[in-house]
């Protein structure tokens, strides 16, 4: 059985941060950006790979959607709920690893 069929859900907030594991690989074929683990390969579109490449262990979902909602002058709001959704549809694979910002648990 998989790891991710015995684990309960991942929860991401605007306050999640994302990781990457040891075990993830990304390669850029011919202009895609591909990720994945040990099991499970993701095509990434050009606004999930501007994502992923703002994944850096620190940067909270808020922090990342403000980033890229400023240089795309565009709804944060919306952003966040494309960061959730992507970051939870790529956690229930262990792609990447998703904790809370240790700033905002204080």
């Amino acid at each position: 059985m998989a790891p991710e069929d015995n684990a309960a859900p991942v929860v991401v907030g605007p306050a999640s941060v994302a990781s990457l594991p040891l075990n993830v690989k990304i390669r850029n074929h011919r202009g895609t950006t591909v990720v994945g683990g040990y099991r499970h390969f993701f095509e990434l579109t050009d606004s999930a790979a501007h994502i992923w490449r703002q994944i850096d262990g620190i940067r909270t979902v808020d922090d990342i959607a403000t980033l890229i909602a400023l240089e795309y002058d565009i709804d944060r709001e919306s952003v966040v709920e494309d960061i959730i959704e992507l970051f939870s549809e790529l956690a229930a694979h262990d792609v990447v690893k998703i904790s809370e910002s240790s700033s905002r648990l204080q």
